[in-house]
């Protein structure tokens, strides 16, 4: 018997996607394969918001998967926060992969908010058929 419906299940998978991209753009930047930052001190201070990122994100998959109320809204203004800087700046074929990988899980969320919402009754596991 499957948990969860098959979008939960990629919106899920997105953000745990989203949160390893993340955690990668982190290393990349720490190891001065950025040359457009090339101060030590901002490179470090990027890396730091990416992991961040990436530490949060992956935190909300995890509390997702468990239906928790307060990490469906989190995730909503999280995405919606990395979808708009993300178009705020120079977009290029990177940044728009980025961006899909942000605003699809968003919108599936905002589609299936009703499943993530949803309060259980104790004992009684939910049942998809």
């Amino acid at each position: 018997m499957n948990r969860f419906p098959a979008t939960v299940r990629i919106a899920l998978l997105l953000l745990a996607l989203d949160a390893l991209m993340w955690f990668a753009f982190g290393v990349v930047v720490v190891a001065g394969g950025n040359a457009s930052i090339n101060v030590p001190a901002v490179q470090w201070a990027m890396a730091g918001l990416a992991w961040a990122s990436a530490a949060a994100l992956a935190s909300l998959t995890l509390l997702l998967s468990r239906r928790n109320r307060l990490a469906f809204y989190l995730a909503v203004i999280l995405l919606t926060i990395i979808a708009v800087l993300s178009i705020t700046d120079q977009v290029g074929w990177v940044d728009l992969a980025a961006l899909a990988v942000s605003v699809i899980p968003l919108v599936l969320l905002v589609k299936d908010r009703a499943w993530y919402l949803r309060r259980e009754a104790p004992g009684k596991p939910e049942i998809n058929g």
